[in-house]
């Protein structure tokens, strides 16, 4: 009997498997993501995308506008976990006009979509590496 050594296609199979996951994985999360934004001027839901990177074998679901983070957590008194300035502040906004706040409620949108589609992406796993 003669030991034949596929270990470096089987490697390659399972690259292939869990890069094909991850992208599937990741679109799922993107247009939920999207759906959910809150949308005052359209920038940060037009902003939401994806990138798998093939040499790490990871998956990215996000954005790079800057106040991203604020709307997803919220700011000054709603804060989540309490983490936001205290007593409110003043700002001026671009037109020169000042206003006072509070903070804003947090409007998650990038956590509840990974969550709403959590059992969709454990389904996607079993059937594509149930398959190899």
């Amino acid at each position: 009997m003669k030991f034949i050594d596929h270990s470096d296609e089987a490697k390659e199979t399972l690259k292939d498997a869990t890069i094909q996951w991850l992208f599937q994985a990741c679109v799922l999360v993107e247009g939920q993501a999207v759906a959910l934004a809150t949308v005052q001027t359209a920038r940060l839901r037009n902003s939401i995308d994806h990138h798998v990177d093939e040499a790490e074998l990871t998956g990215y679901v996000g954005t790079n506008v800057e106040y991203a983070v604020y709307v997803e957590f919220g700011t000054g008194e709603f804060a989540e976990n309490g983490n936001g300035r205290k007593g409110g502040w003043m700002y001026k906004d671009p037109s020169g006009e000042w206003f006072f706040t509070w903070g804003q409620e947090p409007k998650p949108y990038l956590r509840p979509a990974f969550r709403k589609n959590r059992s969709a992406i454990e389904a996607l796993a079993k059937e594509i590496f149930g398959g190899i």
